[in-house]
C-alpha cells in the first residue's frame, strides 16, 4: 500500500510538472507571437511610409 501511495504521489507530481512545462511553453509562444506581430506591424508601417514618400515624389515629378 505504501509503495502504491508513493507511485501515486510521483504520478501526480509528474502531471503537475508537465502541466507547468506546457504553461511555460504556451506563455513563451504567446510572447513570441506578440513580438512577431509587433515586428509585422512596424514593417507594414514602414512600407506604407515608403509608399507615401514615393507617391509624393511621383506626383511632384509628374507636375513638372
Amino acid at each position: 500500500m505504501g509503495r502504491f501511495l508513493v507511485l501515486l504521489v510521483l504520478l501526480v507530481l509528474l502531471v503537475f510538472f508537465l502541466l507547468f512545462l506546457l504553461l511555460v511553453l504556451v506563455v513563451l509562444l504567446l510572447h513570441l507571437v506578440v513580438f512577431e506581430l509587433l515586428l509585422l506591424v512596424v514593417l507594414v508601417f514602414q512600407l506604407l511610409q515608403l509608399v507615401l514618400v514615393q507617391l509624393k515624389l511621383w506626383t511632384r515629378s509628374s507636375r513638372l
